[in-house]
């Protein structure tokens, strides 16, 4: 069978299919059918195509624009087929529209699957980004969170620290009062109040030759913030501070001293109340007062 037969065959099949066959051309396919089991086999294969068609790909909207250049692309073709009107195509070119025809639906059919497939693989690729995007933001909302609770126990963790050098401050120094006191030769020392209407008093322990006392206070009234009891040495020639103190609520107050030379070199010994900066002698008060 020569090529141009078997072209011919193939015209007559795909316009079959389609149902473009005029009663010429429908004679002709069923010679070829009578002659050749397999054209029918073919014929049979391209109608179930033609008929699942309509069915391959969902429908679809087209953008405003390719519908508007596809309805130009049409006014253009009609225009241009619009001198052949009059003159009917050949049998041939019949089915060569025809097989154009179905190539071309196969292939709009093709491009709406691929689209609609595109389309499908857009959305879910869009759907797992916002989950990757929601499971970073509660992530940094986590790492956040740790950060501050990391902040926070870091603080309590300097506050106690300082609270546990203070009681070590004071653990050693209440070691260092109890060993001094209860030592054997400690010197005692009273000192009185300069006024009649206050009830307080102060312990001085000391020894001979050293440059060391404590000072225990006891019925000192609290001072405001910005006023503060100070312990002074006198020799009767100068008068030298040797510190500061405040009282607590039950009015007691240990002072340690050390003494530019030694304690029992000094024959007075006082504490005033005076302004915690920048005291003048009007506003310098002495409320207790002792010998050595």
């Amino acid at each position: 069978m020569h090529d141009s037969d078997t072209e011919q065959e193939q015209s007559l099949l795909a316009a079959a299919a389609l149902g473009s066959l005029d009663p010429t051309d429908l004679a002709a396919l069923e010679q070829v059918l009578a002659r050749s089991p397999t054209a029918r086999s073919e014929l049979d294969q391209l109608r179930e195509v033609v008929a699942l068609l309509p069915y391959a790909a969902p429908p679809i909207t087209p953008p405003a624009h390719v519908r508007a250049s596809l309805m130009e692309r049409i006014a253009a073709d009609q225009a241009a087929r619009q001198p052949l009107q009059s003159a009917p195509l050949p049998r041939r070119a019949s089915r060569s529209m025809s097989v154009w025809l179905l190539s071309l639906t196969v292939i709009i059919v093709l491009l709406g699957w691929f689209t609609f497939t595109l389309q499908q693989q857009v959305i879910a690729t869009n759907e797992t980004n916002r989950r990757l995007l929601v499971a970073i933001e509660q992530l940094q909302a986590s790492v956040t969170a740790g950060e501050e609770r990391q902040s926070q126990l870091t603080t309590q963790l300097a506050s106690y620290e300082q609270q546990l050098a203070r009681l070590n401050e004071q653990i050693a120094q209440e070691r260092l009062l109890v060993s001094f006191v209860s030592a054997p030769g400690v010197a005692t020392r009273e000192l009185r109040p300069t006024r009649s209407d206050l009830a307080a008093r102060g312990e001085m322990y000391m020894y001979p030759g050293e440059t060391q006392a404590v000072v225990i206070f006891s019925g000192l009234p609290a001072l405001e913030p910005d006023r503060v009891y100070r312990f002074w040495l006198s020799d009767g020639v100068q008068r030298i501070a040797a510190g500061s103190f405040q009282v607590d609520a039950t009015g007691l107050a240990t002072l340690v001293i050390t003494a530019p030379r030694e304690v029992n070199a000094f024959t007075e010994v006082m504490v005033t109340v005076e302004p915690v900066t920048n005291p003048t002698p009007d506003a310098v008060e002495v409320i207790l007062t002792g010998t050595l």
